[in-house]
């Protein structure tokens, strides 16, 4: 005869396969980091429907381009989590925090390079469309652009830039216009493929002399 269901394991039956499904911390932040490959770093060049100039300085929440980790933090405070591992260039970090701007929940993510503030960038976390017309308004607002639309950009006179971009999840990106560390993150990159090929190179020569 077979034994009834007791309703207590069908309760830790399901626990445990909405566990299987939990993503951790870790994983979460490091999904939603937008620099953790090196092709992602192409973004700087991309082309917008509109450029806007603005007489106001692009900082990200009154921290200008090339900050440090300390004075960011000494700024936001501790930050929600902060990766060092599994990123593309050697000395880049990225703070998270969770903030809440006027009602509307947002995740800021913050990212150095060489302990220097060159890419900044908050994402909606509801993609509800009364709050994406309240955010596009806050720049509007802020940086003295009426006619600013999404998929637009805001340049300021350094040459630094916000990029509007309505995806699945509404964003802004800023991102310096300096020169010298752009430059310096190419300059990584290229070594960094240089290497690779040489060490493929190495390879292909050691499996020449087995076969």
């Amino acid at each position: 005869m077979r034994a009834k269901s007791l309703p207590f394991l069908s309760l830790f039956r399901s626990h445990k396969k909405r566990s299987s499904y939990y993503l951790g911390r870790e994983d979460f932040y490091q999904s939603r980091n937008v620099l953790n490959v090196s092709s992602s770093f192409n973004f700087h060049k991309d082309e917008y429907f509109k450029d806007h100039s603005t007489p106001k300085e692009i900082k990200f929440y009154g921290v200008s381009f090339g900050k440090s980790e300390k004075e960011i933090k000494r700024i936001f405070g501790k930050p929600n989590f902060l990766q060092k591992r599994d990123l593309p260039l050697d000395s880049q970090v990225t703070l998270f925090y969770k903030l809440n701007i006027k009602g509307i929940r947002c995740i800021l993510q913050m990212h150095l390079y060489e302990d220097e503030l060159f890419f900044a960038q908050i994402q909606l976390r509801d993609a509800n469309p009364e709050l994406r017309d309240v955010f596009l308004s806050l720049f509007k607002l802020k940086y003295q652009v009426d006619d600013l639309g999404w998929n637009e950009t805001i340049q300021d006179s350094s040459g630094s830039r916000i990029a509007l971009r309505d995806d699945i999840v509404p964003k802004a990106s800023f991102f310096t216009y300096d020169n010298k560390i752009w430059k310096k993150i190419d300059d990584e990159f290229h070594q960094k493929a240089a290497k690779d090929h040489s060490a493929h190179y190495q390879l292909e020569k050691i499996a020449l002399r087995w076969s």
